[in-house]
C-alpha cells in the first residue's frame, strides 16, 4: 500500500515535470527526432523513478527512529530531509496539512451542541437532523421509551405541513405514521 501511494505521488510529480508541447498557433518547429527523444527520456525517467521510489521508502524505513521530545519539530525535519526523501516529503506535506479536530464527537452532539453552526459542521441540515433524531431514538430505546417517543414524533409530524419532511422522518424511523 505504501509503495502504491509512493508510485501515485511519483506519477503526479512526473506528469507535472513533463514539458508541454507547443500549441498549434506557435511558430516553434519540433522535428520528429527531438520529440521521440523526449518521449524515450520520459519513459527512462519513469522506470528509474519507480525503482528510486522503492529505494526511497526502504531507505527511510531503515533509518533509526527519532525520539519524540518537546524540541523535535516534524515540519523542520521534513524540510531538512526533503532532499533525501522528496516523494515522502510531498506525502508528509499533504498529511501534515490536515487540521486536527479538538472537538470530541460526543460533545458535538450533546445537549449543548444541538444547534450546529456552519462553523462547527459542514453536514447538510437534513443529515444533522437525522443523526440527532437517531441518537435521541436510540437513547429512548435504551430507556424503554421508544413507543412514547414514537407517539410524540407522530404528533409533531402530523402538525407539519410539508409532506417531504414527513417522508424524511418516516424514512429515518422505518415506521409509517397513519393519519
Amino acid at each position: 500500500m505504501c509503495y502504491d501511494l509512493l508510485n501515485d505521488y511519483q506519477h503526479i510529480k512526473l506528469r507535472d515535470a513533463q514539458p508541454t508541447a507547443p500549441s498549434i498557433g506557435t511558430t516553434a518547429i519540433i522535428d520528429d527526432e527531438t520529440e521521440f527523444d523526449a518521449y524515450v527520456e520520459t519513459i527512462v525517467i519513469a522506470e528509474d523513478s519507480s525503482s528510486s521510489v522503492k529505494y526511497e521508502l526502504d531507505h527511510y524505513l531503515k533509518e533509526p527512529v527519532i525520539k519524540n521530545t518537546p524540541e523535535f519539530d516534524i515540519l523542520n525535519w521534513w524540510k531538512v530531509n526533503g532532499v533525501v526523501y522528496p516523494t515522502l516529503q510531498a506525502i508528509a506535506r499533504d498529511v501534515l496539512a490536515i487540521p486536527i479536530s479538538t472537538v470530541a464527537s460526543e460533545s458535538a452532539f450533546s445537549n449543548s451542541g444541538r444547534i450546529l453552526s456552519p462553523h462547527r459542521s459542514r453536514l447538510n441540515w437534513t443529515t444533522v437532523e437525522a443523526l440527532m433524531c437517531a441518537r435521541s431514538w436510540l437513547w429512548a430505546a435504551e430507556n424503554n421509551g421508544i413507543f412514547r417517543v414514537a407517539e410524540e414524533i407522530a404528533t409533531v409530524l402530523n402538525e407539519m405541513e410539508s409532506d417531504d419532511e414527513v417522508e424524511l422522518m418516516e424514512g429515518c424511523l422505518g415506521y409509517h405514521f397513519e393519519d
